[in-house]
Parts: structure tokens; sequence; C-alpha cells
């Protein structure tokens, strides 16, 4: 498929929190991605770019690769952070799910409950993607990072 990124800088590109006042690298795209095999590609070409920056990411402090899902937004952001997860690379990646948001948002459940389960099956399926990907991956493998993975938030992350 091909993603096109587009490199921006922002004080605090996780959210609504505020920042250290650093400036961070955010390299972003959407994917247009709907079923399992496109984005799985585009995951991985996420994954891919994250990893092409370890160089640039990885420091003293670096402990883990940070992968978090933000199934609300369909938002999948990778960066690497320290022991506390408070740290975080100044190189950041960002890919917006935009087709797969939209579905979501206007899915027609009977339920709010069967879309959560919706979005948990989704996030279950994201979760073994990474993993699966990380595995086998020989750049990652030089780097001594811990992957994490969560779609909540960091203190609730888990190990791939």
């Amino acid at each position: 498929m091909g993603l096109i990124w587009k490199l921006s800088h922002s004080t605090y590109p996780f959210g609504t929190i505020k920042g250290d006042g650093a400036e961070y690298e955010v390299l972003s795209t959407e994917s247009r991605a709907l079923n399992s095999d496109e984005i799985y590609q585009d995951l991985a070409e996420s994954l891919e770019l994250a990893i092409s920056k370890l160089n640039q990411n990885v420091n003293e402090t670096s402990r883990f690769f940070l992968i978090h899902w933000e199934p609300l937004t369909s938002t999948l952001t990778l960066s690497v952070t320290d022991d506390q997860r408070e740290n975080d690379s100044r190189v950041v990646v960002r890919c917006l799910f935009t087709v797969l948001e939209k579905q979501i948002q206007e899915s027609r459940y009977e339920s709010d409950s069967k879309q959560q389960t919706a979005q948990v099956e989704f996030s279950e399926d994201l979760h073994f993607w990474c993993k699966e990907f990380l595995s086998t991956d020989q750049g990652f493998s030089q780097f001594s990072l811990i992957a994490l993975f969560t779609d909540s938030t960091r203190d609730r992350a888990v190990i791939l």
C-alpha cells in the first residue's frame, strides 16, 4: 500500500498531558486499511519505521519500546521510553487508522457492550500482530529493549 509519512514537531505528542517542554519529531500517517491484511501491512510499515529510528532514539536510559493503541481514535503510537515510562524518545511514530475509526464509530452494534467487545477483540489482534512482527524482526533484536503493548494507560502496558 505504501503509507505517506508527514513530519511535524510537538512539545507533547502523547495526548493532552503537558510535556516537559522538549520538542518531539512526530512522523505521522493516515491508513485507509480496513481488512486484516491491509491493517497488518500498515502496522508492519509503522513498526519498520519506528525500528529504523532506534539508533536515534535509544540512549542510556531507554528500556521499553512502547506500542500504544488508542481504541477510541484508532491511533497507534510508537516510542522508546525509560523505566518509569515518562521520558520518551525524541522521534515518535504515529499511525491513524481513519477508515477503521470511521467504521467503528458508525457501526450499528446492538448495544454498547457489543461495540466494546469488538474493540477489545481488535486490540487483541493488534497485540498479537505486534508480537509476531517484533519476534522475527532483525533490526529490533539488535537492541536491548523490552516491547510493551497497551490499549489503555502506560501503567497498564504488558510485555509482548
